[in-house]
């Protein structure tokens, strides 16, 4: 296991070295069998609880509480958890630029994302933030050059093909201002997963995770920023964002939730896990998070898997199933 500058072992091992076309491995001839297993466990967690964060932002959006001010709250309670855990850890070459990008691009998604739901669907929006699914592997091609494996490739055709089936809103039509928004989210998140697999390796996690949060944090807070003086205007954006941030109640433990299992955990934990995998095989996992939200809706709201649903979650578990497969390799 590596060390840090302090003799302590770091978090996560080494894992700097190349792709194999399914996956990092390390300079000492990459991580173990068992290891890629764990992080896939542990990404497959991450996406069990995004799954959840449509219902909540759907809620947060169209009556709780203000977007953007919300999600600021959310990435600064984060930050503000994370900080303790960072401290004392070592800051490694490159730390502020790939904590800027990744950080900062996923708090312009996310704000993105949100208020795209101010205009669309919960289920529409799901359905195209989830579209980075197969945009990851052409944008790994464009920013690293190097192509994924036969198997990361099958593997992700048949999750996003089981992906469509089971998101795909019936009650859609037409495109609208949301839509593009959302769709906006959607080509961030896919460049993020790239840029997230390629730079993790270099970072201890906790010093890494914590610079992704302030970042987010700073860009959320230089959007409320730019639209505070529009908040007297009728638009829906600006009549949502009017609304006052009342910590209490039901917000209360929805901001709770977000800052603490939806932030701190899952980011701690994919960035822990992507060092380990490439971004393509990543993207496989990341197909779950329908099947997820599908089977919580049953769960608790009631609600039945259709034959479309239950199709599409088999393709997505095929699609994960085959990706572990030594397609192509040699």
């Amino acid at each position: 296991m590596a060390r840090s500058a302090r003799g302590e072992p770091s978090w996560p091992p080494d894992v700097t070295g190349s792709y194999d076309g399914r996956r990092m491995t390390a300079p000492g001839g990459g991580a173990s069998r068992r290891d890629a297993l764990v992080a896939d466990a542990v990404l497959v967690f991450v996406t069990l609880l995004w799954g959840s964060t449509f219902v909540v932002n759907r809620v947060v959006v169209t009556g709780d509480g203000p977007p953007l001010l919300f999600l600021l709250a959310r990435f600064s309670i984060a930050t503000i958890v994370l900080l303790p855990m960072a401290w004392g850890r070592p800051h490694t070459p490159g730390l502020l630029a790939d904590s800027v990008t990744v950080g900062g691009l996923t708090g312009a998604g996310i704000a993105l994302q949100l208020v795209g739901q101010l205009f669309t669907t919960a289920s529409k929006a799901a359905f195209i933030v989830g579209l980075s699914v197969p945009l990851t592997a052409p944008v790994a091609y464009l920013v690293t050059r190097k192509r994924p494996g036969a198997a990361n490739l099958a593997g992700l055709t048949l999750a996003s093909a089981g992906f469509v089936l089971m998101a795909w809103p019936g009650a859609a039509s037409g495109i609208n201002l949301g839509d593009l928004l959302v769709g906006g989210t959607a080509v961030i998140y896919a460049y993020v997963v790239v840029r997230l697999s390629v730079a993790s390796g270099r970072h201890d996690v906790r010093v890494f995770t914590a610079g992704q949060t302030a970042c987010a944090a700073a860009v959320a807070l230089l959007v409320r920023l730019a639209v505070t003086p529009l908040l007297g205007r009728p638009e829906a954006l600006f009549r949502a964002e009017a609304r006052p941030l009342l910590l209490e109640g039901r917000l209360l433990v929805f901001l709770l939730y977000m800052a603490l299992a939806a932030t701190v955990v899952t980011f701690l934990l994919m960035t822990w896990a992507q060092a380990k995998m490439s971004a393509t095989h990543a993207a496989v996992i990341y197909a779950l998070e329908p099947v997820f939200a599908s089977l919580m809706a049953a769960a608790f709201l009631g609600e039945r898997l259709g034959a479309r649903e239950s199709w599409g979650a088999g393709l997505v578990l095929a699609g994960i199933l085959v990706s572990e497969l030594p397609l192509g390799r040699r």
